[in-house]
């Protein structure tokens, strides 16, 4: 279960122009990274603790959160006038009083993730689990990372657009045989299995690569086709080299990608020295549209060379609070 809900605490309040009832707070949780939302006017003061929903947390349906009914119950990232408004902040309760904040209250509170509605071409026959040698793809907010963001101030870095479609992996097994899955399940082949399709029309089963390939699915019927695609196409975002295990760096992914024809996520740029550390300029950063005009999802921005942080892949998403799915 994914960490969606903790005991925040509010470090500062900050006026909203023209707004009379509510006013905009920033919140720490601890490991759960520093978040800003809004609360109505007066009702927390800094040093108070709170509960603080994030992004995609899927609340009960019950009269605490009738008011998030017509949004399908659900947490989205949002501008509110003009304001980040990046989670929900609510007044601890009988269960909460008492916690250290920082604490994750997602069981306690009955919070489960909100997954996108996965297209009929998605999916198909499941022939198994995910490869367990393969890491799923996932991108932490750069809101829960603080260190990663530290980490690459002053390195060479570079960031894409983050496109909105369902994720695919295809790899090639110890005998030369190409495989593909879906965000979960490694699937059969199929006539109008998209991933499979993909397959196909990059001639992928040609080759025989000691690598797994990532990208987002997109085109019609996925996700509201925000790229605007005439058919189901891919655009590459990671490279893992299974017998490494290790994601390959920026220039090896690309020379990848450019020996199978395979398109890239669209690049944004290739910096020499990271700068953003503000978290209002990061947020600015990602508030770009695809090269159709529609506004686009967000950016990831990683290392030029593959880092990791306390462990971690240094690769973070920051989703823009314009874009609406």
């Amino acid at each position: 279960m994914p960490n969606l809900a903790y005991v925040g605490q509010v470090i500062t309040v900050y006026p909203i122009h023209g707004a009379d009832r509510i006013e905009s707070l920033e919140v720490v949780c601890g490991k759960g990274g520093r978040w800003r939302g809004t609360a109505k006017k007066s009702e927390f003061a800094v040093g108070e603790l709170c509960e603080v929903y994030l992004q995609d947390a899927l609340l009960p349906q019950t009269e605490r959160y009738a008011f998030l009914e017509q949004r399908g119950w659900r947490v989205r990232m949002m501008r509110l006038r003009g304001v980040p408004s990046e989670c929900l902040i609510m007044p601890l309760t009988e269960d909460t009083q008492g916690l250290e904040p920082g604490t994750d209250i997602t069981e306690l509170a009955g919070v489960t993730k909100y997954e996108k509605p996965l297209p009929a071409n998605i999916g198909g026959d499941i022939r198994g689990n995910f490869p367990p040698f393969i890491p799923k793809t996932d991108e932490p907010n750069f809101q829960s990372v603080p260190a990663m963001i530290e980490a690459l101030v002053g390195q060479p870095f570079y960031a894409t657009v983050k496109a909105d479609g369902s994720s695919g992996t295809i790899f090639w097994d110890d005998d030369g045989v190409v495989r593909a899955c879906s965000r979960n399940f490694e699937l059969k082949d199929g006539p109008t299995t998209a991933v499979w399709q993909l397959v196909r029309k990059y001639d992928l089963a040609r080759h025989r690569l000691p690598v797994a390939l990532q990208f987002e699915i997109v085109g019609p019927g996925i996700q509201k086709n925000a790229l605007g695609l005439k058919e189901v196409d891919l655009r590459l975002f990671n490279v893992w080299r299974i017998d490494q295990r290790r994601y390959l760096d920026f220039d090896d992914m690309l020379a990848v990608a450019q020996s199978l024809g395979l398109p890239m996520v669209e690049l944004v740029e290739i910096g020499d020295s990271f700068g953003l550390k503000d978290d209002e300029a990061l947020r600015q950063y990602a508030e770009r549209t695809y090269t159709n005009g529609a506004t686009a999802e967000g950016v990831v921005i990683r290392p030029m060379k593959e880092t990791r942080v306390n462990g971690e892949r240094l690769s973070f998403k920051v989703i823009n609070l314009l874009y609406r799915d």
